[in-house]
C-alpha cells in the first residue's frame, strides 16, 4: 500500500512540474530606450506572446513576457575574404594547384586532405609565398569528394576547402 501511495505521489509531482510554463522569448529583435527627462524606460522584443493591451487617447501598449536577464548571441564577421584561396583545376585529375591570396602570408603551411568519411589521406607540409601556387599530388587517390585543410604555421590562417577528384 505504501508503494502505491508513493507512486501516486510521484505521478502528481511530475504532473505539477510538467505544467510549468517558463516565461521565455526567442526574439528576432528588440532594444531598450531610457529617457531621464521624461522619467521613463522602455524595453521591447519582437516575437513575444501578447497577453494584455492598454489604450489611452494617444498611446497603445501591448504587454507580453519580458525577461530581466537578457542575453544575445551574435556571429562574428569574417576577418578575411571568402575567396582568398584558389584551387584549380577543381575537379582535378592528378595534380591540383593551390594559391593563397592573403597579404603578408608566407612561410610553412600544412596541407591535409580528408576523404568524405573524415579519414586523413594526405598530410604534406610546404613553403608558400603570397600568390604563388603550389602543387599537390592527387594521383594516388580514388575519385571522390575531399576536404582540403590548410593551416599556416606562423599566421592565424586556417581554411577548409572542398576538392573533387575525377
Amino acid at each position: 500500500m505504501k508503494k502505491l501511495y508513493t507512486v501516486i505521489l510521484l505521478l502528481f509531482t511530475l504532473t505539477a512540474w510538467s505544467q510549468d510554463i517558463p516565461m521565455q522569448v526567442v526574439a528576432a529583435g528588440g532594444g531598450y530606450f531610457e529617457s531621464t527627462a521624461a522619467g521613463m524606460s522602455i524595453s521591447w522584443t519582437m516575437g513575444e506572446v501578447a497577453y494584455t493591451t492598454l489604450k489611452t487617447s494617444t498611446y497603445i501598449l501591448t504587454q507580453g513576457f519580458q525577461q530581466g536577464n537578457l542575453f544575445s548571441t551574435s556571429v562574428e564577421k569574417p576577418t578575411s575574404a571568402v575567396n582568398d584561396i584558389a584551387i584549380y583545376p577543381n575537379p582535378a585529375k592528378d595534380y591540383v594547384k593551390i594559391r593563397i591570396d592573403v597579404q603578408n602570408v608566407s612561410g610553412k603551411a600544412l596541407f591535409e586532405l580528408y576523404d568524405i568519411t573524415g579519414r586523413k589521406v594526405i598530410s604534406e607540409q610546404m613553403v608558400i609565398e603570397q600568390s604563388e601556387p603550389v602543387d599537390l599530388d592527387l594521383s594516388e587517390l580514388r575519385s571522390g569528394i575531399y576536404l582540403l585543410k590548410i593551416v599556416m604555421e606562423q599566421e592565424k590562417f586556417n581554411r577548409i576547402v572542398k576538392l573533387v577528384k575525377e
